[in-house]
């Protein structure tokens, strides 16, 4: 049965869902991540929220690099990033790939003990895709796909339909699932919009009953759609920390310069999502014209605060927002960019 939310009230949402996650986790035993005994590895439990596509060969060959570097590596795939987040709140994961604007929610709205240490995505990738007879100017009461209240594609949403001139509180938003729950939601005709990643987006036009409504790369521009979120015990390992976030960005640089090696690495990885070579390099391109990935660990002042800035022009997030220290720290990003030879102000 479909779960349908009101229109509006996105913080009112978020903040139920946030204050339960953090209850949740006061009562659970977590496990804090230690350096090792001599001769044993360290193991970093690892979550992403979402589906494998295309557009996870980063993430995977970020987990690859860790192990090269000696770093024992549980990755697990969580399909609702709700759970996924509940699951780094509460120690049960040290690392979680997911959304910024719920991460911040969850430490404004019930004080969780985790903070956003890098970003991979430097734009988002997600389009909006629709029905041929749905516009921005007929959107009202139109039903639109998302994973959960306050995840990306709830978010972003919100945000590239304001930016295109829309009303962002006119759709029904409705609660599917992941990318892939969405794609069979909107090709089944059951929604009427919904954001899917950019790989996913091209299977659905070849529907002909459906169209691209928003590409929010192109609408929105620079967002940190999604990136590393740590608990607060792992950060206390920070030697470790380093190496991690070292690897982390080093993935994204290799996505953004290695087009084939991406290519058959996702391939070699059973993450081509479906798409033929064609539509594979279409992909990657798109996302070199973009500046999809965060060759610099996206979380320099300028993206933060424009980031901060078009999630406060839908009510996503509060104003002021906490003190930047209470949910980011940018220390090991500014270390690997030092290190070689950048300003620790890049992007």
């Amino acid at each position: 049965m479909k779960r349908m939310f009101a229109r509006g009230g996105l913080i009112a949402v978020a903040l139920v869902a946030l204050v339960t996650v953090v209850a949740a986790s006061a009562s659970a035993r977590p496990e804090s991540t230690r350096a090792p005994a001599s001769g044993k590895a360290v193991t970093v439990n690892l979550i992403e929220a979402g589906d494998v596509d295309f557009s996870s060969a980063d993430v995977a060959y970020f987990a690859q690099l860790m192990r090269k570097n000696g770093i024992d590596v549980n990755f697990q795939l969580i399909s609702s990033a709700s759970t996924a987040l509940r699951t780094v709140i509460a120690g049960q994961a040290d690392l979680f790939i997911g959304s910024l604007p719920t991460a911040i929610l969850a430490v404004s709205n019930g004080g969780a003990n985790i903070k956003i240490i890098a970003a991979n995505d430097q734009v988002s990738d997600y389009v909006l895709v629709a029905r041929n007879d749905v516009t921005l100017q007929n959107i009202s009461g139109k039903t639109l796909a998302i994973d959960t209240p306050g995840s990306a594609g709830h978010v972003i949403s919100r945000i590239a339909i304001q930016k295109a001139g829309g009303d962002p509180d006119a759709p029904r938003y409705v609660t599917i699932g992941g990318a892939r729950a969405r794609l069979t939601a909107i090709l089944g005709g059951r929604v009427d919009i919904a954001p899917i990643h950019y790989p996913l987006a091209l299977t659905a036009l070849e529907n002909p009953n459906l169209k691209v409504l928003i590409d929010a790369s192109k609408s929105i521009g620079p967002y940190l759609q999604s990136g590393l979120i740590a608990n607060d015990n792992f950060l206390k390992n920070k030697a470790l920390t380093q190496k991690v976030v070292n690897a982390f960005i080093n993935a994204q640089r290799w996505a953004a310069s290695n087009k084939f090696g991406y290519i058959n690495f996702a391939n070699a990885n059973k993450m081509g999502g479906g798409l033929n070579g064609a539509q594979q390099s279409k992909v990657w391109d798109y996302y070199k014209t973009a500046g999809f990935f965060g060759v610099n660990g996206g979380i320099c002042f300028d993206h933060i605060t424009q980031f901060a800035k078009l999630n406060w022009t839908i009510g996503s997030l509060p104003k002021p927002l906490p003190d930047r220290k209470d949910w980011l720290v940018d220390t090991y990003v500014k270390t690997y960019l030092k290190a070689h030879k950048q300003k620790p102000t890049a992007c």
